[in-house]
């Protein structure tokens, strides 16, 4: 793997394959440490989510632009808005999401406009821009590539893709996964239950698979051992929600797990999980 740190603070990782090179593109703690990803293949480019900040999106497209291969399509997998914010740099190509994703997105939105905005003033879109373009399961070829799409309910949001390319064996999990950053645990699935059982069961069902490579939503790409670390903090985390008050919370949860990063997480947990419930 290749890295390069640009003077804007993306972190770029180059992976090269057989038949693609990924580009994992990864804002810094300010834009919550997430993850963007560039397939890409002989002839074009498939961007994986667009950054939460202005700055970072930027830099994402320029980033893009200058690999010198068209854009085929922005695959949005779910509807966070450090997933979605950045497609303010990509309305003259396709972005993609589930039905599910966009309704999600129309609903919830604005509450995340104004939070972020308030957070971080001009660095966040002054309005919301909507994927223009639905997709579902099933596999596509894009330039000779499969892409397998999945969609998992009930996890880390309401609704999610996560994308195998199986001649690689590599899977991009987006926020199915963290990689030694906190999860956020405040999504609630459609009847109120919170995500701990659904998100569990989708992580055992795709870590039995057996890939070579796992791209996560937040943290360094990593081996399949990361799917085992995600199913044990996540029984943590519910454990010790049952003991804690909205006062506690954050304090034991970074308690229990003092060499993860993104504290910022358990912090949006604790709001969801206790003030917006």
């Amino acid at each position: 793997m290749e890295h390069m740190a640009t003077d804007n603070n993306l972190r770029f990782t180059t992976i090269r394959k057989s038949k693609v090179v990924i580009h994992c593109c990864a804002s810094p703690e300010d834009g919550e440490s997430v993850n963007s990803y560039i397939v890409e293949t002989d002839g074009r480019l498939v961007i994986i989510d667009a950054m939460l900040l202005r700055p970072y999106a930027r830099e994402l497209r320029n980033y893009a632009n200058n690999l010198g291969k068209p854009i085929e399509r922005v695959i949005v997998t779910h509807s966070h808005p450090d997933h979605f914010f950045g497609i303010e740099f990509f309305q003259d190509v396709d972005v993609y999401a589930l039905p599910e994703t966009i309704e999600e997105i129309k609903i919830l939105g604005p509450l995340a406009l104004n939070f972020h905005g308030g957070r971080h003033g001009e660095a966040v879109v002054d309005r919301l821009y909507f994927p223009n373009r639905t997709i579902g399961e099933g596999e596509i070829l894009i330039d000779g590539v499969t892409f397998r799409l999945s969609k998992i309910v009930a996890a880390e949001d309401v609704y999610m893709i996560a994308i195998e390319l199986p001649d690689e064996r590599i899977l991009l999990a987006q926020d199915l996964l963290y990689n030694k950053m906190h999860l956020f645990v405040g999504q609630r699935s459609e009847d109120g239950t919170l995500c701990f059982d659904g998100w569990i069961a989708a992580l055992q069902q795709f870590g039995a698979v057996g890939y070579d490579l796992v791209l996560p939503g937040h943290g360094l790409p990593a081996a399949a051992s990361i799917f085992q670390e995600n199913i044990s903090y996540l029984k943590a985390v519910r454990d010790i929600l049952a003991v804690s008050t909205g006062e506690t919370f954050v304090k034991n949860v970074l308690d229990a797990f003092p060499e993860y990063e993104l504290a910022s997480m358990v912090e949006f947990s604790n709001f969801f999980l206790f003030i917006m419930k």
